[in-house]
């Protein structure tokens, strides 16, 4: 017995679309072949990353993760990109005068085909803050905020905290119901931090060293979750680095 099937232009639509949507499963599986046995794709695919502050630390955190195959990534930022900004963050000179975040949703778009979420305002901790959490802000007021908004909530499995400093950088992973007391030793106000002069305040270098770190921190955290607050300390000027869990 033979059977026919006859393929109706509501068939053929399907028909395109099912290889379609194949063709992109085999697309994704290869971009990221090369990093299966070191990191869960599958779950970086699925969890909720929010970053808050897309200046040099944030932008190009952004980007490494979506490259490693994160997928639901939200940011905030009220600020506009100027040319001070081309030599550290992941901006062109074509930005300038854009929200950081609108031109970072752009950019990301056109490297990964990935859509992220972009809010061109501050984040005050209210927005339901969930699964990963990233403070990649300039000053501890923000930072104490958003922690106090978080701080013990079940919603939120990591926190993670990168500063930066010239040539230094301190770069804290907390877990937000059992880090709780070691990650509050190292806040402090604004007015006791040592102002840097303006044109030491950051370089490329530095940037991408804590984007690279923050990345094997969610590495770390999907193998064992993340317990208590860890510290690592990046100095560059004298080749040092130290780990404190």
């Amino acid at each position: 017995m033979i059977f026919c099937f006859a393929f109706t232009p509501v068939n053929l639509i399907i028909f395109s679309e099912l290889k379609t949507i194949k063709e992109e499963m085999i697309m994704v599986e290869e971009r990221y072949a090369r990093q299966w046995g070191l990191i869960d794709v599958e779950r970086l695919h699925e969890v909720p990353i929010k970053i808050i502050g897309t200046g040099s630390v944030g932008s190009f955190i952004a980007l490494s993760l979506a490259k490693m195959g994160a997928q639901t990534i939200e940011t905030w930022d009220d600020d506009i990109v100027n040319e001070v900004n081309i030599s550290n963050q992941f901006y062109r000179l074509e930005d300038v005068g854009e929200y950081k975040v609108d031109a970072l949703q752009g950019l990301i778009k056109a490297f990964e085909k990935v859509n992220i979420i972009a809010n061109p305002e501050k984040c005050n901790g209210s927005e339901g803050l969930e699964g990963i959490v990233i403070v990649a802000l300039d000053s501890m007021t923000p930072r104490k905020r958003i922690w106090d908004a978080i701080k013990g909530k079940d919603e939120v499995e990591l926190f993670i905290d990168p500063r930066m400093g010239g040539r230094t950088a301190r770069i804290y992973a907390v877990n937000p119901k059992t880090g709780i007391e070691q990650y509050e030793k190292t806040l402090y106000h604004d007015d006791e931090s040592t102002p840097e002069k303006c044109t030491e305040r950051t370089i490329i270098y530095n940037v991408l060293g804590i984007s690279s770190f923050v990345c094997k921190l969610i590495e770390d955290h999907f193998k064992k979750k993340t317990v208590g607050c860890k510290e690592i300390i990046l100095d560059y000027a004298t080749y040092t680095l130290s780990v404190t869990k």
